[in-house]
């Protein structure tokens, strides 16, 4: 529906019709997904039974681990690889891909996407604490760091989304006036902000914003309406001018990426070459992980051309039709009772499974725009369940020592 609603509004145009088979196929991905939450039976709740009890210590412990994480992280960029704020987006992205993360960087620095679990466990144990709540709010802007020294917009944006659908979960947001201008300011100051990443990654000369019109990637298949680009570039207001063609490129940038799948379908279609992944597009950060170890000895480059337009977004669909095509549908099912059986289990008072959860319904709600089970995705799981097996080992160890007095 919010995808809807951007498309409608926004003043952009189709290049390429959209194929009838990539409609059905998110259709039919959106009737499995909901049809497998909704064979799961409902759980029966007790908020007494089998629950999982996180206090203060533990949440604190947590703020300390997520803070280490990120400090590792900027080493790794700042003195390993010697990125600098100061420099040119361009050059900082060269020093990243130019010299490769220490393995111990790689594995410590994973635990840093559990910087929106605090403020979870904060909100389910009724935990009455200014400072922590200010602790866990202030995680939240560590992301924004590397969004300055790699030019990514995504780094603002998706700290923030998870941010609003905790506070959502949790009942936190209230459609009030106050609450409702807060959010409105929020956006707007991210907007500020994502409008100047892109123009010093695209190192836009005072009076020259034309080639973010016309050589930006998402136009190839979704162009802004001529007559509004005319009347844009007409302004004589630069600052004006800048902001309205940021505002028109955030509506592709949220958009676009189904018309890329479009165009990934027709090219498979067209492409003997190009095979089926079986899990390892999306999750190409767990298959370098293993690479890593020497577990597993894939080719990385392949995977990566399994998209021939390399980076570009192809929606969650996108990437699930690159690893198993049409079984994606069967894969959509199980993923939606899977989810609902989680959200069972959280409703028994498992909040350690509550991180996951949320991921899930972050991920639901970007489907047609972005593929979060790919990339950071991946992370993000991947440090849940880490918290996962903490909680649990922790639980076995404070059962035994009940059980030993």
């Amino acid at each position: 529906m919010c995808w809807l609603l951007v498309f409608i509004i926004f003043p952009i145009k189709v290049v390429f019709p959209i194929s009838s088979e990539v409609v059905v196929y998110i259709l039919l991905s959106y009737v499995s997904i909901i049809t497998g939450y909704l064979v799961v039976p409902d759980g029966k709740y007790s908020k007494h039974s089998n629950q999982t009890i996180i206090g203060p210590p533990m949440i604190k412990v947590l703020i300390l681990v997520v803070l280490l994480s990120f400090l590792i992280r900027y080493i790794d960029l700042f003195i390993f690889r010697g990125v600098r704020i100061s420099y040119p987006i361009a050059q900082n992205r060269m020093l990243i891909d130019a010299n490769t993360p220490k393995f111990i960087f790689i594995l410590v620095s994973v635990t840093r996407y559990l910087f929106f679990v605090p403020i979870l466990l904060l909100f389910q144990s009724k935990i009455k604490s200014k400072k922590l709540l200010i602790f866990c709010l202030l995680l939240f802007l560590l992301p924004f760091i590397e969004g300055v020294v790699r030019g990514s917009r995504n780094s603002f944006f998706y700290p923030s989304i998870l941010l609003i659908f905790s506070l959502l979960y949790f009942k936190k947001i209230k459609f009030k006036k106050l609450h409702l201008g807060v959010l409105l300011l929020v956006f707007s100051m991210l907007f500020v902000m994502a409008t100047g990443i892109l123009k010093k990654r695209e190192m836009i000369k005072k009076q020259d914003y034309k080639s973010l019109t016309t050589d930006a990637i998402y136009n190839d298949f979704l162009k802004p309406k001529k007559s509004v680009l005319e009347k844009i570039h007409g302004l004589e207001n630069i600052k004006t001018k800048q902001l309205l063609i940021s505002g028109l490129q955030t509506g592709q940038y949220y958009t676009h990426g189904v018309f890329e799948f479009d165009n990934l379908l027709k090219t498979y279609h067209k492409n003997d070459s190009l095979n089926f992944q079986f899990g390892k597009y999306n999750f190409l950060n767990f298959i370098k992980f293993t690479n890593k170890l020497g577990i597993t000895h894939f080719d990385l480059s392949k995977i990566k051309k399994a998209n021939p337009r390399g980076y570009s977004f192809t929606t969650f669909f996108g990437g699930l039709y690159i690893d198993i095509g049409w079984y994606g549908l069967v894969f959509m099912f199980f993923f939606g009772a899977f989810q609902k059986y989680i959200y069972n289990l959280v409703q028994r008072q498992k909040i350690e499974l509550l991180p996951l959860l949320i991921f899930f319904l972050f991920l639901n709600f970007f489907m047609l725009s972005f593929n979060f089970l790919r990339g950071n995705g991946v992370s993000m799981i991947m440090a849940s369940l880490m918290f996962i097996l903490v909680v649990y080992v922790k639980n076995k160890i404070t059962l035994k020592k009940q059980l030993n007095h």
